[in-house]
């Protein structure tokens, strides 16, 4: 993780509250949010969200993500 330049490690954390970081990792949550979006499968039953940042074909993202799970090897028997 490249921490220089990182805005969300400059503000303070209350650790003694807070002792697993939570507050860290909504405010890094909110931090990527702000740079994409989540959309939806369609036709998933699981209701997977898939994370798309501005710029970014929501399209080709969701086929890359069904053809990346379609193609994956079986692990079990």
């Amino acid at each position: 993780m490249n921490k220089e330049g990182d805005p969300i490690l400059t503000r303070k954390i209350d650790l003694e509250n807070n002792p697993h970081g939570t507050e860290l990792k909504v405010m890094q949550q909110k931090e990527r949010e702000k740079h994409g979006r989540y959309v939806t499968v369609p036709g998933d039953k699981t209701r997977t969200w898939i994370f798309v940042r501005n710029g970014e074909d929501s399209e080709k993202r969701i086929a890359s993500y069904l053809e990346r799970i379609n193609n994956r090897p079986q692990k079990w028997n």
